[in-house]
């Protein structure tokens, strides 16, 4: 690792924007996709309408098992979860409309390994795989978009999502992820937005939906506008718009948590061309905007606890290019280029002495990724080998005094080889290259003023899978994997105040190395009770080392990021699903075990412990499945948290039931019910907030949830 200083030269921060782009810019575009979808309708009578009732059950049967649906895997290519050598979990369009979810939180309840926190005053999700989360460990993209967006303490390493927008989820766990870029050594979550080849049924060229849904704790609506238009088989549009609005919700005990309302403003738009045989291109825009009490960064009760009025606003540009040939197996191009930027304006309501003050957060990112796969044979094995380069910047701009501004560029390759070999072994070899640079200015001093510093490194990451076929639907596995994680801005450059003492910039952090051991069995069994059923399952254990563990260290009144040894995670996790003609049982559950290896906090629990969980769901189908319904269940563990303000807080284990029911009353009209915490439970999430006494950690009470939708189509 290199650092290079110069003198006396100012640090160049990029001007804030005057103004932000106006909000019609975006919305009023996805309105008008939505619209241009529609315009065909007001032509037709309702007679001219298609029903399509036997392609919707046809999908339905298909999308009922997750762990069959194709999506990206970690050998870089798209694959059914259930065939991955590794941890992967999808979480599909059904299990979204089922949990009717209001934030990204809610959407991994049932996924192991992994826990969304999010406080209840603010929208923003933090994800933590395996004990790691925060400043990139575990990378989030958005339709192949980076979210890199982080503000100072607690925000650190969110982002922000509508799940009105989703159509799918990929969770990869553990550093297999680095594979589709740099620094994710605790995994991937891959958020995948509406397209108009999924919503518009086979003979519809066009189709326009309305969903109106009521939440019956903090009074919440919310609607959303879909509508597509296929001009032809190569060229379709998809627009949506979505509105939610909430109260303060209550807790368990019947107490209203404060500051626990918002109000979400979200669309898309999207638009797809297939110029010649092979050849697509994806072109796509989305626009969020959030207002909310958010908490500020001082004080350990909701009494001395800053707050403010904040509004947020994401921007997200998205181009995709792919090349995929019939006639010459050379060629499996794909092209990814993004802009990311979130905005965040706050203004101090409270308390009342700092009434008017005002702060904000700009990080944005830009970057690509381009890979192609080329496939030959030799003799009985068959080969894939697979190769490209990934680039982003980061830049991050706040007018508080202890925020790392700064720039931050990651680059890197990849080269994999896939060998299959009579359908029984399977190889992967990778090599990955990653290098960084992170530009930012040091903390000035009496005797020195600041400087412009600069910081850069590179590694190169191996892996190696093999998997061997016994049975056929029985395979097992072994991964042995390296991801590479360099020092976050927000780590090596923040300064001034945090937690009543000054905050140091550490130019000498090293970056963070992840080695994990893996071992798996996939199962994929038909017909083992009766000749319709189908069984799916994934087991996995693991065992991860993280090398030169960056934390904020405390000394008299320093406060600073250091490499504070290496930390050990342990664990093992399962997923699997029966399905039948009756119904389906559904069982997701996971046990880590995340802790110091060595140094001066050996034994220690890592600040971010993950809850050990475990999910059951019993579903139900009748009426041609056209209506399903079930009841589920959920454990989280008991765990001990450090506290930022001081000491240990234990948070009790806690038992939940959800129930739910879905009904596709005809081709065009569905209803969902749901009851989130049916027994009214009260309790607060280990992981969400700040580890403080805030009221803001309380979640939900009992929460009634009905919907209905409404689509046309011809």
């Amino acid at each position: 690792m290199a650092v290079t200083a110069n003198s006396g030269v100012a640090m160049k921060m990029k001007s804030r924007r005057g103004s932000y782009l106006l909000e019609t810019t975006v919305l009023g575009g996805a309105i008008g996709l939505s619209l241009l979808a529609a315009m065909p309708a007001f032509g037709q009578t309702v007679q001219n309408q298609k029903a399509a009732g036997a392609d919707q059950l046809a999908q339905k049967k298909e999308q009922a098992l997750q762990l069959d649906t194709i999506t990206i895997s970690p050998n870089i290519q798209n694959q059914a979860a259930i065939d991955a050598m590794a941890s992967t979990s999808v979480i599909t369009q059904q299990q979204l409309d089922r949990i009717q979810a209001t934030t990204a939180a809610d959407i991994f309840r049932s996924t192991p390994g992994v826990h969304a926190s999010l406080n209840g005053d603010d929208p923003a999700t933090s994800i933590n795989i395996r004990g790691l989360q925060e400043y990139g460990r575990v990378a989030v993209t958005i339709d192949g978009a980076r979210q890199d967006y982080w503000r100072v303490g607690h925000g650190s390493g969110s982002f922000y999502i509508d799940p009105e927008m989703l159509k799918q989820v990929t969770v990869i766990r553990g550093p297999v992820s680095n594979a589709y870029g740099s620094g994710g050594i605790g995994g991937l979550v891959a958020f995948e937005t509406k397209d108009a080849g999924d919503f518009l049924r086979d003979d519809e060229t066009w189709a326009l939906s309305e969903k109106l849904r009521y939440e019956s704790n903090g009074n919440g609506w919310m609607t959303s506008t879909v509508g597509a238009y296929r001009l032809n088989p190569n060229f379709d549009v998809i627009g949506n718009i979505n509105y939610r609005d909430s109260d303060a919700y209550k807790n368990g005990d019947g107490d209203v948590v404060r500051w626990t309302g918002e109000r979400v403003v979200s669309g898309l738009g999207k638009i797809t061309i297939r110029p010649a045989d092979g050849h697509e291109v994806k072109l796509g825009f989305q626009r969020q905007k959030y207002n909310d009490i958010m908490t500020g960064s001082s004080g350990s009760t909701s009494s001395t606890l800053s707050r403010y009025n904040a509004e947020t606003i994401v921007s997200i540009y998205t181009g995709n290019y792919t090349y995929k040939p019939d006639d010459n197996p050379f060629w499996d191009l794909s092209v990814n280029a993004y802009y990311s930027d979130t905005d965040n304006d706050q203004y101090q309501v409270w308390p009342k002495a700092s009434i008017g003050k005002t702060r904000y957060y700009d990080v944005s990112t830009a970057g690509f990724r381009a890979y192609n796969s080329s496939r030959f044979e030799t003799a009985a094995m068959s080969h894939t080998l697979t190769y490209g380069v990934d680039y982003y910047k980061m830049r991050g701009e706040s007018d508080t005094d202890n925020f790392g501004n700064g720039e931050q560029q990651a680059y890197g390759g990849v080269i994999q080889w896939q060998g299959d070999y009579q359908k029984w072994l399977e190889l992967i070899g990778a090599l990955r290259y990653d290098g960084y640079r992170l530009d930012g200015t040091t903390k000035a001093t009496n005797v020195l003023p600041s400087e412009d510093v600069s910081v850069d490194g590179n590694r190169v990451s191996p892996r190696f899978s093999v998997g061997v076929t016994p049975w056929d639907g029985v395979q097992f596995y072994g991964l042995y994997s390296q991801g590479y994680r360099v020092p976050h801005m927000q780590d090596m450059f923040r300064q001034n105040g945090a937690h009543g003492s000054g905050y140091e910039p550490n130019l000498l952090l090293k970056p963070e190395v992840a080695t994990s051991y893996e071992f798996g069995v996939n199962l994929r069994q038909d017909g083992i009770l009766d000749a319709g059923d189908q069984v799916r399952a994934k087991l996995n254990l693991f065992h991860t080392d993280v090398k030169n563990y960056i934390n904020t260290v405390k000394t008299g009144s320093v406060t600073t990021s250091e490499n504070v040894g290496d930390a050990r995670l342990r664990g093992v996790e399962l997923e699997g699903t029966y399905d039948n003609w009756w119904g389906y049982v559904n069982l997701a559950a996971s046990y880590t075990d995340a802790e110091m290896k060595d140094g001066v906090y050996k034994g220690e629990s890592l600040s971010n412990t993950p809850l050990n969980n475990l999910s059951a769901t019993l579903g139900l189908k009748a009426f041609e499945e056209k209506l399903v319904y079930g009841v589920e269940y959920e454990s989280i563990g008991k765990v001990n948290r450090a506290l930022t303000t001081g000491g240990v807080k234990v948070y009790p284990r806690v038992d939940l039931v959800n129930v739910f029911a879905n009904w596709q009353v005809t081709d065009n009209v569905k209803l969902d019910f749901g009851v989130d915490n049916l027994f009214n439970k009260a309790y607060t999430d280990a992981q969400t907030g700040w580890a403080t006494s805030t009221d803001i950690e309380q979640a939900k009470g009992r929460t009634f949830k009905i919907a209905i939708t409404g689509r046309i189509g011809g």
